[in-house]
């Protein structure tokens, strides 16, 4: 296996993990997986989207200090 197969295995070995555990806080429910998932992406677009309008990123959840 080359180095660049075995970067590619291990994060789809992360994702599975990801996937997996998502499901499991769901109890195996998908439907409410993807439903948590499109509700959290439609918040960060808000969010985004609030920050280009006003000509910056809003700060709720993350470090002002950090770079972006």
């Amino acid at each position: 296996m080359g180095h660049a197969e075995k970067i590619i295995d291990e994060e789809q070995d992360a994702l599975d993990k990801r996937v997996d555990n998502l499901l499991a806080a769901h109890n195996g429910d998908a439907r409410a997986a993807i439903e948590t998932l499109l509700l959290t992406a439609d918040s960060r677009t808000a969010r985004i989207s609030f920050g280009y309008v006003r000509g910056r990123l809003p700060t709720t959840g993350r470090d002002p200090d950090a770079a972006i």
